[in-house]
């Protein structure tokens, strides 16, 4: 399925969500399951494995990690290093160190208001999806068909 916006924060997906119990994905993960965790009232933390690495990557993993309706994950290609991605919300950083992430994180995760499922759980447990081995990653430019990414 292609979206409109890179990386989606909103939009069709699929029915089984991805784990987003402060998972730390060490591999880009579909879109798909990322974009239904985000339903459920996640904050979805990308970068750029080209760009983001080292402390860095480090610190970003310490937010995520073990903390619920978090996830992390790289996603080849950004146009910037990070993307923060909640329903309907999206915010790109240049720096690990951006005060604007802790924010964006204490705003939007699990937040009743601004996301379609609250109360939904995050974990995967019996959905079918494997945090350790999860759906491969499908990169390229949206279709002709592109799924708008309007938060609805």
């Amino acid at each position: 399925m292609a979206y409109d916006k890179s990386p989606p924060f909103g939009g069709a997906h699929d029915q089984v969500w991805a784990e987003c119990n402060g998972a730390v994905y060490d591999q880009p993960v579909r879109n798909e399951q990322m974009v239904h965790a985000l339903e459920h009232g996640t904050v979805w933390v990308a970068y750029d494995p080209e760009a983001v690495e080292g402390d860095d990557l480090d610190a970003l993993a310490r937010r995520v990690d073990g903390e619920p309706f978090l996830m992390l994950s790289p996603y080849p290609g950004l146009d910037r290093p990070i993307s923060l991605q909640s329903w309907g919300h999206q915010l790109k950083l240049d720096d690990a160190g951006d005060e604007r992430i802790d924010q964006f994180i204490h705003a939007l995760r699990a937040n009743d208001y601004t996301t379609p499922e609250p109360g939904a759980r995050c974990d995967a447990e019996g959905t079918g999806f494997d945090p350790s081995n999860p759906p491969p990653f499908e990169p390229g430019p949206p279709g002709p068909g592109a799924m708008p990414v309007d938060g609805a």
